[in-house]
């Protein structure tokens, strides 16, 4: 019994551990450049520097998958498979030419950190208004009691052609809408997201953009703008894969539960 409760306390500090480490969730196809008809593999990964594993956090964790093409929309979610250790998610064909877009959405989560962690994991990511808050209302040497879910998007492009699609948005939560298809975009342009969280723009958000070029990880730091866009500047050479990503935080009232709301964002795609 007692090498059983040490097992559990050593699981769930590992699993808050990691998941301070573990910031960033994705989605990555196996090429973002296809041919119509291939077959592209998905994952669904966790980490940091752009180079994470296999997300493991349960399908039942997955609120919504969608393929949007462009000419249609289709509903994945039911297509979720878990493994013993992973999520998995079926390949999808391209069966037309266009950029194609799938979205996924999770539920919520509960975690719970030491107030140093909280507190850290706060300055690290930009979320100047939790800081402040606790700050103000005395509450540095509390635990930080926290809902998060995460909102993901992955570009892939099929031969060549446009879809408008990707710059509207979509209806999720927190929204990375890009202002450009990337993929008309030639190297070196300059690349603009705008960051909407409920439909509203998200303003002074701490946002990355992280290029993976050669197995080697390069990280560019922005706050969106009244508007809630930021700009980054696309790689003049060299093959990438990119992903813009960020978080917001909200504070919950009434909540027996968790005194924070979290939302996690991210859109990756490719560039050659």
């Amino acid at each position: 019994m007692k090498l059983r409760f040490l097992l559990l306390l050593f699981l769930g500090m590992l699993s808050s551990i990691s998941f301070v480490i573990a910031h960033e969730f994705w989605l990555f196809p196996t090429t973002f450049f296809a041919k119509i008809g291939q077959s592209v593999a998905l994952s669904i990964n966790v980490g940091e520097d752009y180079a994470g594993e296999r997300w493991g956090g349960g399908s039942r964790r997955v609120q919504r998958l969608r393929l949007v093409t462009p000419t249609l929309e289709k509903n994945l979610t039911t297509s979720v498979l878990q493994s013993d250790s992973a999520v998995q998610l079926k390949s999808f064909v391209g069966q037309e030419i266009g950029t194609h877009m799938i979205i996924i959405e999770t539920n919520n989560s509960f975690i719970e950190l030491e107030p140093k962690k909280f507190e850290e994991y706060l300055k690290e990511d930009g979320l100047d208004n939790a800081l402040l808050y606790r700050k103000e209302k005395g509450e540095t040497k509390k635990n930080g009691r926290e809902l998060y879910r995460r909102c993901a998007k992955t570009l892939v492009q099929v031969e060549k052609g446009n879809n408008s699609k990707i710059t509207r948005n979509t209806g999720m939560t927190l929204e990375i809408i890009p202002m450009q298809n990337p993929y008309l975009l030639p190297k070196g342009s300059a690349f603009t997201c705008q960051f909407l969280y409920e439909g509203k723009p998200l303003t002074n958000a701490l946002v990355r953009c992280w290029r993976r070029v050669n197995d080697k990880t390069e990280l560019e730091f922005k706050r969106s703008g009244t508007a809630g866009k930021a700009t980054f500047n696309l790689s003049k050479k060299g093959n990438a894969d990119y992903m813009v990503s960020m978080v917001n935080m909200v504070q919950l009232k009434n909540n027996p539960q968790a005194d924070w709301q979290s939302t996690w964002g991210s859109l990756t795609f490719g560039m050659r």
